[in-house]
């Protein structure tokens, strides 16, 4: 009997060490603490229609929940992940990287991008892109980078966390590099305060849909409500307008009108630190709705109280689209931009990028594919001319310049 005893003891001896060696996953059965993250993420699944609830379609907001009925939530969210855009997909990949363990005791299974140091989570991309332009009055050119990307979140607490983003850009046809293209290009804090998600520091901004603005502010951003999101912005933003500084207020604003049909609106107050010519006010207006399976009109129009080159919109449709996650998935596109030079900053539709900051017009369409899971396919086309008058050289007169961009890109994540 006492041979039993010593044999039992050793055992369960045995057990705790193995047990401690492992790291036995969490209790699923804890409590999630009542101001944690995850709740107002799960909220957001739901106001996009993800997720449904309980039975009876509540979350039980008036109690904490437990990591186990999290799970089961989360769980929901990926089986309906197809109904996700980008934004939401992020929030989804969140939530099953925070409760990994438990969906794994559910069964489910968790393909966790992250890599995780202690309280750290990393992850990253590198991209190889090919540009080809046509401008009429400049000739041809063509290029072809590389960027890799490093990120890192950090857990301050169970509120705070610290978020990095280092990116390098290397030209693949010139030996060298320049220093100024590699940077931490997001370093900020973000957690709860008074009510509202508050984040300090560097962060990315791309109200409406980047017709305005698609860039990076160092400030300060306040965000809030549920039916109505809002987000106020005050910063610098990362690039100058010449050798100025640009100062930005930024009020952005969300509306959820049904399950098909989001309405955006921002309104933006420019304050460079020398020249005038710049300073002013632009209001912008957006809207996306699915009209069809798979099919999505996006719009947006934008107006500067500039003089002249004041307005921009785009009108487009979207059909599906290529999820890095998804072996096989794709996507197509088509729009209308006509992008004048004083409406925008820094716009996503390439006016710095590609035109020198000419105000632009003409089509875009491209393609997505995921050929492989985590690797992301994406070309494009555009044909149109600049909106405002050039001087053609070889002519002598001052006139529209007709431009064409072509552009393949593939993307690998980590």
């Amino acid at each position: 009997m006492k041979r039993q005893t010593a044999m039992a003891l050793a055992a369960v001896f045995a057990m705790s060490v193995a047990g401690t060696a492992l790291a036995a996953p969490a209790n699923p059965f804890v409590d999630v603490p009542a101001k944690h993250w995850s709740y107002e993420a799960v909220s957001k699944l739901a106001q996009a229609g993800v997720v449904s609830g309980y039975g009876d379609g509540t979350y039980k907001g008036d109690r904490t929940l437990t990591r186990y009925e999290m799970a089961t939530i989360i769980a929901k969210a990926m089986a309906n992940s197809e109904k996700a855009d980008a934004e939401t997909q992020k929030t989804i990949d969140a939530l099953a990287a925070e409760y990994g363990a438990e969906l794994n005791n559910l069964g489910v299974r968790v393909d966790n991008l992250e890599k995780k140091v202690g309280n750290v989570k990393f992850d990253g991309d590198v991209r190889f892109r090919y540009n080809n332009t046509d401008k009429d009055f400049n000739g041809k050119g063509n290029d072809l980078k590389a960027r890799a990307r490093i990120y890192a979140h950090g857990a301050i607490n169970d509120e705070w966390t610290a978020n990095i983003r280092f990116e390098a850009f290397e030209d693949m046809r010139e030996s060298g590099t320049n220093d100024k293209d590699n940077r931490f290009d997001i370093l900020n804090v973000t957690g709860p305060l008074f009510g509202t998600k508050a984040t300090f520091g560097r962060f990315d901004v791309v109200p409406v849909y980047g017709t305005v603005i698609d860039s990076f502010v160092d400030g300060a951003k306040i965000e809030f409500g549920n039916k109505l999101k809002t987000s106020l912005i005050y910063g610098k933003e990362d690039n100058k307008i010449g050798n100025e500084n640009v100062n930005l207020a930024i009020a952005e604003f969300g509306y959820a009108a049904s399950k098909a049909t989001n309405l955006n609106a921002a309104y933006y107050n420019v304050d460079t630190d020398g020249s005038k010519d710049a300073d002013g006010d632009i209001w912008e207006v957006g809207f996306n709705s699915k009209v069809a399976k798979n099919l999505v009109l996006q719009a947006s129009y934008a107006e500067s109280d500039a003089d002249d080159q004041e307005a921009a919109y785009q009108a487009g449709l979207w059909y599906k689209g290529a999820k890095k996650q998804d072996k096989g998935s794709f996507g197509a596109w088509a729009t209308y931009l006509n992008v004048e030079q004083k409406a925008t900053l820094d716009s996503t539709w390439m006016t710095s990028e590609l035109f020198g900051g000419d105000g632009f017009k003409g089509v875009e369409v491209g393609f997505g594919y995921t050929p492989q899971k985590n690797i992301l396919f994406k070309t494009l086309y555009f044909d149109g001319k600049t909106t405002n008058d050039k001087l053609n050289v070889g002519t002598g007169k001052t006139e529209k310049q007709d431009l064409q961009k072509f552009r393949a890109q593939v993307e690998f994540f980590f």
